[in-house]
Parts: structure tokens; sequence; C-alpha cells
């Protein structure tokens, strides 16, 4: 048996490193020797998320690139945007394994990440190295990778829901409508009124359209799915939930597809994936089966009425759509 990798993560304080510790604590190949935060500095796993044995231990620390670096061969950055892209250029340079969960590495076009995150990318040079992180996808480039970028949770619902579509050409790049609802943790760690809990609870509401800053990422990666390129409407929702993500998604297929050939190409296409679970028969997803769990539901329908095809995609925001995630791509 190898050795356990020494992994550190950066940025532990929020939703998204919360989840990346308690999973990562427990991972039989990897041994957290570094956990960050400037916030959290001096407390332990112990009190802060209830973690037991050894590992709750651990204190966090507020370390400095080159610090965190001489304690881990592996690093996880759940860091703001921008910020994550500069230290991960940094570690990148000092030779060490990344996988970032913001979107700093997403983007392969800077001046597509500057429009949509309002600022020029850091390290621009470092785009051409990163692997989008969504082992469905790309698992062999994964494999061979040195700096990951995981996935945002709104794109890997509906890149789940679209490429199996999408690669066996029984849908094209165009009327593409998908529409998202997610828990609150999505939106992060963060006091604005928005999101306070008078705000969200008993609350359903639309946001971020119709430019939302996911859309890019999401045609981005359907278009190499593809082979050409793809438009969609992207709608995103903020569900009075703490965690979780049910995506709609509706598109035009090819004439004569069937109800039967278009499941046969989602059950075939995901036949080895233990993280993808295509429901058949009358189930649908259902975010309260996937909360707290890494992994996706998806089930596929076909609307004769107007001939487009249905896709519904469940998933818990932190779990496949986040740390969960990184964590498969390890």
């Amino acid at each position: 048996m190898k050795s356990p990798v020494s992994i550190a993560i950066v940025g532990a304080s929020g939703y998204t490193g919360e989840e990346l510790v308690r999973i990562c604590v427990r991972h039989p190949g990897m041994q957290v020797t570094a956990v960050t935060s400037r916030q959290l500095k001096g407390k332990t796993l112990s009190e802060t998320l209830a973690i037991g044995g050894a590992a709750g231990a651990i204190r966090f620390e507020d370390l400095s690139t080159a610090e965190v670096a001489q304690r881990a061969e592996v690093l996880f950055l759940a860091l703001p945007h921008g910020v994550s892209a500069q230290m991960g250029g940094e570690l990148r340079a000092a030779g060490k394994k990344v996988f970032d969960l913001s979107a700093d590495f997403r983007l392969k076009d800077p001046k597509l990440y500057e429009t949509t995150y309002g600022a020029a990318h850091p390290v621009p040079s470092r785009l051409a190295e990163a692997v989008y992180g969504l082992p469905e996808i790309h698992r062999e480039k994964i494999k061979k990778a040195d700096l990951v970028a995981c996935p945002g949770c709104y794109p890997t619902t509906a890149i789940l829901g679209l490429a199996p579509a999408l690669r066996s050409g029984l849908a094209g790049g165009e009327g593409i409508v998908i529409s998202s609802m997610s828990g609150v943790s999505g939106a992060g760690k963060k006091t604005e009124t928005e999101y306070l809990f008078a705000e969200c609870n008993e609350n359903l509401r639309a946001y971020g359209i119709p430019h939302h800053r996911h859309r890019p990422e999401i045609e981005q990666e359907l278009s190499v799915v593809a082979g050409g390129g793809v438009k969609v409407s992207f709608i995103p929702h903020l569900a009075p939930l703490n965690r979780g993500m049910l995506t709609s998604l509706s598109f035009p297929v090819k004439q004569g597809t069937t109800p039967a050939s278009l499941e046969k190409e989602y059950q075939k296409f995901y036949q080895n994936e233990a993280a993808v679970r295509v429901l058949v028969g009358e189930a649908l997803p259902e975010t309260k089966r996937v909360m707290g769990r890494h992994g996706a539901e998806l089930a596929v329908r076909m609307d004769g009425w107007t001939g487009r095809a249905l896709v519904v995609v469940a998933i818990d925001n932190l779990g496949k759509g986040a740390a969960g995630q990184a964590v498969q791509c390890f």
C-alpha cells in the first residue's frame, strides 16, 4: 500500500474549505499536514468542525505561500478569485500539484476571464497548463495534470446533463435552456443582506441573468464535448436550502430520437461512472438524496409535444459541486 500523500487545504474557513477538511481527514490516501485560515488561526479542527481523533488536534495556521509549499506535496486552494490564481501560480513554480476550487484557471481565454470576473488574470501563462476537473469528461488528462481547475457547481450539473446528448450528436449547440436552483451555501460565507436568513427563508429568486459568470464556463466545456460551438440560456436561482442543487435542462434533439434511444445514450455514457446515477422508470432526482454525499442523480425524458429533451440533475453543491469533486480528481 502506498504511503498517504501530504496535503494542505488553503482557505479552509469557508463552506467549501470546511467540506474539504471533513473529506480529507478521512481519506486513506491523504495525510493533512496543514490547514490555513487567517480568521481561525490557532483554533483546532475539533473546536471548529467537531472533528475527532488525531485530526481534531490540527490547528488552523496563517502560512505564506513558501511556508505552505514546504508542508505538503499536494495543495487544495479554496480561496477567492484572483487570490487563488496568484498563489496557484507560485505553487506551480515551486513544483507543487494544485487543485484550485476558485474560477481562476477554468476559462482558457484570459480576455474572457477579464470580461467575466472584472479583472485581468494574474498569471495568464498558467491557463494552458490547467486541466478542467470534471472526471467524467477529462479523467485521463486529470490523472496527468499538476494544475486542476475544479468546476463550478452550476457548470457541473449543466455539463453532466448535456454531455451524452452532445457527444453522441443527438443534440446540437443551439436552443439549450438551463434553469438551476442552488442552496445558499453556494454563495459562500457572506454577511450581505440578500443572504440573511430572513431574506432567503421561504423565498426563491432568480439572479445574475442574463450574464451569470458561470455561463462562459458552461459554454466553453460543452463546446469541447460537442466538438463545436455551443450557446446556452442560463437562469440561476437561489433556493431556501442550506446545500443542494437541482438543474433542469431543455434542448432540441435530432429528429427521430425516441425516449428509449435518449435514455440508452445516457445509460451508456455513465455506465462506468460511480459518481453519476442515471435514474430509470418514473424516478426523478431530488436534492435530499444527494445532500451530504458525493454524487449526482440524473433523469432523462422526451417531450413529445415539442420534440425537446428534458434532463434533470441533482447534486450537493458542496459535494459533487465543489469539495467532493476536487477529491475525486485527486
